[in-house]
């Protein structure tokens, strides 16, 4: 996956890192873009998913259609068994890869990721989390959702979501209250935007950090691009989804 340099996605990210209201807690996020076109380590990835499905595959047909995984997990993909679906998997695995390079999410299987109802949903969701947070001004008047937008083409994309399981998750180290990660497919381009942020306590680590480190990700071993923004899909589920939120 090529790591797309978006000036607004730049400017975006640096007001993607805002104390919440209730001042105890700190929001830190960033959206980055991708294309689709496979690097070297892209290519090496793709066949050792390939080699692996075609592993678990010989070893399914010693299992009734019942004892097998491939059979009885639903892909938000559609049918494992058909090679596009397999490459949605990878577009996703590689994208974590890309942005988390610390991290080796090869082993990650099709079940813990969630094909979004539609991309309305999630412009809502997470517009509500960030206002409910307390999202700065200048946040609000930045225009998050043209800024995307204009590089990705919203409507026409597929939106999933990946909610990371403690051994898999880049951030179980900062102990986050919350936490999300969205992928915004658009299979026309052959691009991908990520946005991902979470929420993290004040009271522990935070209390001996800089505002400046904060905002410029000295508290964590990430890639030296802007760090800064979350809202997980348990937090989705629950808070109410209201019309018209536009930042």
């Amino acid at each position: 996956m090529k790591y797309l340099d978006i000036e607004s996605f730049r400017t975006l990210n640096t007001r993607l890192s805002f104390p919440t209201t209730s001042g105890d807690r700190h929001v830190l996020g960033r959206i980055e873009a991708y294309s689709c076109k496979a690097a070297g380590t892209d290519k090496k990835l793709y066949r050792y998913l390939e080699n692996k499905y075609q592993e678990e595959l010989e070893e399914a047909k010693a299992l009734t259609p019942e004892q097998s995984s491939l059979t009885n997990i639903a892909s938000p993909f559609g049918p494992l068994t058909q090679p596009a679906s397999r490459k949605m998997l990878f577009y996703l695995i590689a994208t974590l890869n890309a942005s988390f390079p610390d991290y080796d999410f090869s082993s990650l299987n099709a079940d813990q990721f969630t094909k979004e109802p539609s991309p309305d949903y999630c412009l809502k969701s997470i517009s509500t989390t960030l206002l409910n947070v307390g999202c700065p001004a200048t946040l609000k008047t930045s225009r998050m959702w043209d800024s995307i937008d204009d590089v990705i083409n919203i409507d026409e994309c597929d939106v999933y979501s990946y909610m990371p399981d403690p051994e898999s998750d880049p951030y179980e180290a900062e102990g986050p209250v919350w936490s999300f990660n969205y992928f915004f497919l658009n299979r026309n381009l052959k691009r991908i935007v990520f946005f991902t942020c979470r929420c993290i306590s004040n009271l522990d680590e935070l209390d001996n950090t800089s505002d400046q480190e904060l905002v410029f990700g000295d508290l964590i071993d990430e890639p030296a691009r802007p760090d800064l923004y979350p809202v997980p899909s348990y937090a989705r589920k629950e808070m109410s989804i209201g019309g018209g939120l536009r930042l």
